[in-house]
């Protein structure tokens, strides 16, 4: 691993996040974890620079942000909390970043996902957990609504029950039970989280990068209000563009020799 900045990004002024890109897939490491990864200013700042480096490398075919130490992530700064909408869009801007992230993301949540936090960890398009993993809206029983897109993401995610219950009745989901609740992907032991988090992504490394992320822009079209034939619609332009690309026509070409083989 390398600390944000070493060859991918300018040297920060410390390095609060980590970032290296390993076969084809970026890796977004919080690494403040005696402040349990608590999103201060200046770590929003590099997470934000991180996932654009990340757009921007046409090698780079998904990302998974992950938190050093026991925490994936406190949330934001208590004194940061004002009623300042510019303050409250800094504090946004680090997991917005993840949240709004082109390509296909990850959340390995190895620890407390808290406020903020939480809301990084559900704005990823899939989630990896361990038993030591924890989600903890926080919101009501600080006497706060929620902020940053919670209620949009979180209804995407689960059922009313669910959501309800942890956003009006500020109940927390371990690991395991945010995978019985269809809010993670699985739980995997701790010592195997980050190698479980790329081994998720092994059957996308070699595809092409631009065919995801029109494959991931379609996908959030879809989970709106859309009608099926405007998604319909949507899809078979899509599916007509990927037809035409030499990946496709190469993988097509070879199943049909495969199959007349047989």
């Amino acid at each position: 691993m390398v600390s944000l900045g070493q060859e991918k990004l300018k040297e920060p002024s410390m390095s609060l996040v980590l970032f290296e890109v390993r076969d084809n897939i970026a890796l977004i490491t919080m690494n403040n974890p005696d402040k349990r990864n608590m999103l201060t200013i200046e770590l929003c700042k590099q997470i934000v620079d991180c996932v654009a480096q990340a757009e921007q490398d046409p090698e780079v075919k998904a990302l998974i942000v992950t938190g050093n130490g026991r925490a994936f992530c406190a949330g934001g700064q208590l004194k940061d909390l004002t009623p300042n909408r510019e303050t409250l869009e800094t504090i946004y801007s680090g997991f917005l970043s993840i949240a709004n992230c082109t390509l296909p993301t990850i959340a390995a949540v190895n620890g407390p996902a808290v406020g903020a936090g939480f809301n990084m960890a559900v704005g990823c398009d899939v989630r990896i957990v361990t038993e030591q993993a924890r989600f903890e809206p926080r919101f009501c029983g600080l006497g706060l609504h929620p902020g940053g897109g919670n209620t949009w993401m979180l209804r995407q995610l689960a059922n009313w029950n669910t959501a309800a219950g942890m956003l009006l009745f500020s109940q927390s989901l371990s690991g395991t039970e945010a995978v019985e609740k269809g809010l993670a992907w699985k739980s995997v032991a701790a010592d195997q989280l980050l190698e479980e988090a790329f081994a998720f992504t092994a059957n996308i490394r070699d595809l092409p990068k631009e065919l995801l992320l029109r494959t991931k822009q379609t996908l959030r079209q879809a989970g709106g209000t859309n009608s099926h034939k405007e998604i319909l619609d949507i899809e078979t332009t899509e599916q007509i563009w990927s037809i035409n690309q030499p990946y496709a026509r190469d993988s097509i070409d070879a199943m049909i020799e495969k199959i007349s083989s047989k």
